[in-house]
């Protein structure tokens, strides 16, 4: 077989997965921060290796593995990852527990 003959989609497919890869070490050793990620930053990485998308394929890419086990969600112009904001999450709720404490004591006595 001859290296002409490969599958060029399946070599990309492989040329992605192996860059989501690359982007979950990066931010693993803190060479990128995820809390401040926009999408813009996010397609310009995936061009760094010669993978051009527009933000189209990067909805579509979220929506399944590999690259939705990386991130949650996109919000506006904010990349949001797997994990991200989950620790604020548990802080936070404090206020909201008193309200939910307080509307199932309300719907207990009904």
């Amino acid at each position: 077989m001859r290296l002409f003959e490969f599958d060029q989609e399946k070599a990309q497919v492989t040329q992605i997965v192996a860059l989501i890869n690359q982007l979950k070490q990066d931010i693993e050793d803190g060479d990128i921060d995820p809390q401040d990620y926009t999408v813009d930053e996010l397609l310009d990485y995936f061009q760094m290796y010669d993978i051009i998308l527009d933000v189209n394929d990067l909805y579509n890419m979220i929506k399944v593995p590999p690259l939705k086990d990386l991130i949650k969600n996109i919000q506006g112009d904010k990349v949001l990852f797997v994990g991200q904001g989950e620790e604020d999450a548990l802080d936070a709720p404090d206020d909201k527990q008193d309200e939910i404490v307080a509307k199932m004591a309300k719907s207990a006595m009904k």
